[in-house]
C-alpha cells in the first residue's frame, strides 16, 4: 500500500511539473511609434546556440498585441518585430515568478535595440536587469575585443565584482545562482604580471572560462551568455593557434556531464571547421569523439560528419565522381585531378551568398595559377537542378560546373564533410587528399603552398 502510495504521489508531481510546463502565460504588449501598424511580433527563445521561433503574434489592434504564451523553460527570450531585424528587446522568463495576472508591457519602438527589458518588478527582474547591461559592456564593447591590456583587465575586474554584489544582493535567483557564475571570468585577481605581460592575462581569462561554471544546471544553455564567454575565450586560441589548450580547458571540466560532454564537442567541432582549423579538428576527434559516442548520445547528423571527416583525412584517397555539366556531358574528377598538379573540390549552391561573394576571387586565383597546376572540380547541391543550372549558366565559371543529383546523393553527408557551402577539399594528382578545411580568407596562400611557389 505505501508503495501504490509513494508511485501516486510521484506520478502526480510529474504530471504537475509537465502541465507547469505548458502552463499559458497571457503577454499583452503595447508598442508606441509602430512604423507599420500590421507588423508581427515573434517571441524567441535562446537554446544552446541560436535563437528558436516559440510563437508569432500578429495583427495588434491601436500597437497592442496580445496573446496567451507557453514558455518552454527558464532562460532568455525576446520579442522581435518582422518589419526590421534589428528591433528587438531580450529579457528573461523564471516561470514560477511570473505574475498570476501574465506580463503586460508598454515599449517604445524606437527604443528596440536589442537591449536587456524589466518584464516587472521583482529582485530576479531586477538582477538581471544588472547583470545583463554589465556583461554586455564587457562582451560587446568594442575596445575589449582583443581582450589585452590593463583597461580589459580593470573592466573584468569591475564585471567580477558587479556578479559577486548580484549574489549577495539578490540571493536564491536566476541571476545570482547561475549567470553571475557563467558571465565573469572567476578567481581573476588582477596579478600585476597581467599589465606587464597582456598576454598572460588573455591566455588566464581563455584558460579559466569555465572555472566555476554550474555546468550541471539544466538552463546552462539557455542564455547567451554561456556561449559568449566561451567563444570570448576562442579567441586567443586562435590567434595564439593553439587550439589544443582550449579544446583540453573546456572538455575536461565538462567530461563529467553526459549531456554538456555532448553539446561540448558538437559545439567545439563546429568552431573548428567554421575557423577550418585542421589541427584542433585532429585534436578534438582523436582524443575526445570516443567519449561524445558512446550509448548513441551524439544527434545523428554530427555522428555522420565525423564519418565523413574520417573518410576525407588528409592523405586518403578522395571518392571519385562522373557527373553532368550543364549541356549534360558527363565529366570525371579522376580525369579532372589527372590533370592538374592540384584540383580545388568546391561545393556549393545557387542560393548561397557566400558562395557569390567567393566565385569572384577563386576566378581570380584560377587565372593566375591554372598554368602553374591549378584545377577546380564544382560540384552544385542544390535541391534542384533547374536553381543550380540557372546560377550555373549567370556565372559560366572557368572550370568545371557538375551537379549532383538526387540519386546520387546517398549517405553524401557521410561521404563528404560539407557542413556549409563553399566547402573547399584540396587533392592531388591521384585523388590524394591534402586539405580538408580550407579557410576562404586564406585560400591563395593555401594555393600556393600546395603548388610549391
Amino acid at each position: 500500500m505505501k508503495l501504490l502510495f509513494l508511485k501516486t504521489i510521484v506520478l502526480f508531481s510529474v504530471a504537475f511539473q509537465v502541465v507547469s510546463a505548458q502552463a499559458q502565460t497571457p503577454v499583452a504588449v503595447k508598442v508606441n511609434g509602430l512604423q507599420a501598424p500590421t507588423v508581427n511580433m515573434i517571441v524567441e527563445y535562446f537554446a544552446e546556440e541560436n535563437w528558436k521561433n516559440l510563437q508569432i503574434i500578429k495583427d495588434p489592434q491601436a500597437g497592442t498585441y496580445a496573446g496567451k504564451v507557453s514558455f518552454p523553460h527558464d532562460g532568455q527570450y525576446r520579442f522581435r518585430f518582422s518589419s526590421d531585424p534589428k528591433k528587438w528587446i531580450e529579457f528573461l522568463v523564471v516561470r514560477k515568478d511570473i505574475p498570476v495576472n501574465g506580463i503586460d508591457l508598454t515599449l517604445e519602438y524606437a527604443q528596440l535595440k536589442g537591449n536587456p527589458l524589466k518584464l516587472y518588478d521583482s529582485d530576479e527582474q531586477n538582477a538581471y536587469l544588472e547583470l545583463i547591461t554589465k556583461f554586455s559592456e564587457v562582451s560587446l564593447n568594442r575596445d575589449s575585443l582583443d581582450r589585452l591590456g590593463l583597461q580589459y583587465q580593470l573592466r573584468e575586474q569591475a564585471f567580477a565584482k558587479t556578479c559577486a554584489d548580484i549574489r549577495s544582493k539578490y540571493p536564491n535567483t536566476f541571476s545570482a545562482s547561475l549567470l553571475s557564475m557563467v558571465a565573469p571570468v572567476t578567481g581573476y585577481t588582477g596579478s600585476p604580471e597581467f599589465s606587464e605581460n597582456p598576454d598572460s592575462l588573455a591566455r588566464f581569462t581563455a584558460m579559466h572560462v569555465m572555472d566555476n561554471m554550474p555546468i550541471q544546471h539544466p538552463d546552462l544553455l539557455h542564455h547567451i551568455a554561456f556561449i559568449r564567454r566561451i567563444n570570448i575565450a576562442y579567441q586567443y586560441f586562435e590567434k595564439t593557434k593553439q587550439p589544443e589548450a582550449y579544446i583540453d580547458a573546456l572538455m575536461k571540466k565538462v567530461l563529467a556531464s553526459e549531456s554538456m560532454t555532448t553539446y561540448m564537442f558538437k559545439f567545439l567541432l563546429d568552431k573548428m571547421i567554421t575557423y577550418r582549423n585542421e589541427p584542433g579538428l585532429s585534436y578534438l576527434i582523436t582524443w575526445y569523439a570516443d567519449d561524445c559516442a558512446e550509448e548513441g548520445h551524439m544527434e545523428e547528423n554530427t555522428r555522420n560528419l565525423l564519418i565523413a571527416l574520417d573518410k576525407c583525412k588528409p592523405g586518403k584517397t578522395i571518392e571519385f565522381l562522373t557527373l553532368p555539366d550543364i549541356n549534360g556531358k558527363m565529366i570525371s574528377s579522376k580525369k579532372v585531378f589527372a590533370e592538374n598538379k592540384v584540383t580545388i573540390l568546391l561545393f556549393w549552391r545557387a542560393n548561397c551568398s557566400h558562395c557569390k561573394e567567393f566565385e569572384p576571387k577563386l576566378e581570380e586565383y584560377y587565372a593566375q595559377y591554372h598554368s602553374k597546376g591549378l584545377g577546380v572540380y564544382a560540384i552544385g547541391t542544390d535541391k534542384t537542378q533547374e536553381e543550380w543550372a540557372a546560377q550555373d549558366k549567370l556565372n559560366e565559371s572557368p572550370w568545371p560546373s557538375v551537379f549532383l543529383a538526387g540519386d546520387q546523393r546517398k549517405d553524401f553527408n557521410k561521404r563528404f564533410p560539407v557542413p556549409s557551402t563553399p566547402t573547399l577539399i584540396a587533392v592531388d594528382q591521384n585523388g590524394v587528399i591534402l586539405k580538408r578545411l580550407i579557410t576562404r580568407s586564406k585560400i591563395e596562400s593555401e594555393i600556393k603552398e600546395m603548388l610549391g611557389l
